[in-house]
Parts: structure tokens; C-alpha cells; sequence
């Protein structure tokens, strides 16, 4: 019996992660806390077109889930405002690196559900304690990548109160 050993490459990570605050703020100002960086983890290297998407709780799935190994890790930021407030948030300047480039951002803010964070969505309510938003993506590969192939594209997370 034969083994083919298939080449790895280390990491699909979406290196910046932006969090801008912009309009008006009501005493105290809003903070963003903990924020951890979406990443894809370790996946076997490959042929342009590949699909992966991480889902806001961490897994993965899309057209080529197959060749994903592990750590894949869904992005979160914890975001404190005043109690009560409602807030806008965007993702805007997806960026393309290495090879990979970032069709989708999706945010569940509060666990009320995935929301497209590339069209925009706007959140009632922000409690005072802070309420965490956890931050999936879909990407798509534009190039041919061979053992340890690291890509970083990146994106903005813009939260705006109203």
C-alpha cells in the first residue's frame, strides 16, 4: 500500500483586525475589548478557487471544507458602551494577500444571529457590561499555494453609534 503525503501550509490568517469608533458618544465613551483575530487555521496547500468559510462559532464549511486540519479560530471583540445604546456596524476595505482573498464578513452580535457584516446592520440595546460579536469570514483562494504559504488579507470593523 502506497502513502501520498499531502503538503500543508500553515496559515489562512486574516492578520488586522480594525476597530474604529466614529460619531457621537454619550458618557463614557464605548470600548472595545479582547479582541481576537478571525484565522482559518492550518489547511492543506492547493489549487486556485478554493472556498473556506469560518462560521462565527469556529467551524469551517464551504466548497473545499475537505482540506481544512485544524485551528481555525472565529474572530471576537467584546463591545461596552452605555447602556441602551444602538449601534451601526460595517465592515468595509476587505483587502486581498498571499493569494487569498475575502468575499464576506459575517458578525453575530449579541447571539442574535449571523448578520452580513458587509452590507451593514445596525444592534438595539447595547448593554453596559458589553456584549461580545464574533466575527466568521469566507475566502476564496486566487493562486496556487504550496507548503508553508501564509496569507494575511484584512479587513475593518467600523461600529458607529446613533
Amino acid at each position: 500500500m502506497a502513502f501520498v503525503r499531502r503538503k500543508l501550509y500553515p496559515q489562512y490568517i486574516p492578520a488586522l483586525l480594525v476597530l474604529v469608533a466614529a460619531g457621537t458618544f454619550a458618557a463614557p465613551p464605548a470600548k472595545f475589548n479582547s479582541p481576537v483575530n478571525p484565522s482559518f487555521g492550518t489547511v492543506l496547500g492547493g489549487a486556485s478557487g478554493r472556498n473556506f468559510i469560518l462560521n462565527t462559532d469556529g467551524t469551517i464549511s464551504g466548497t473545499n471544507a475537505a482540506d481544512y486540519l485544524w485551528g481555525a479560530v472565529a474572530g471576537s471583540v467584546s463591545i461596552e458602551a452605555q447602556n441602551g445604546a444602538a449601534i451601526d456596524i460595517l465592515a468595509t476595505n476587505l483587502s486581498s494577500n498571499g493569494g487569498v482573498a475575502i468575499v464576506n464578513v459575517t458578525c453575530n452580535y449579541n447571539n442574535t444571529g449571523d448578520q452580513d457584516c458587509d452590507l451593514g446592520f445596525s444592534a438595539l440595546g447595547v448593554p453596559s457590561q458589553g456584549a461580545n460579536m464574533s466575527i466568521g469570514l469566507e475566502i476564496n483562494t486566487t493562486q496556487v499555494h504550496g507548503d508553508n504559504a501564509a496569507a494575511s488579507p484584512s479587513f475593518d470593523i467600523i461600529v458607529n453609534y446613533i
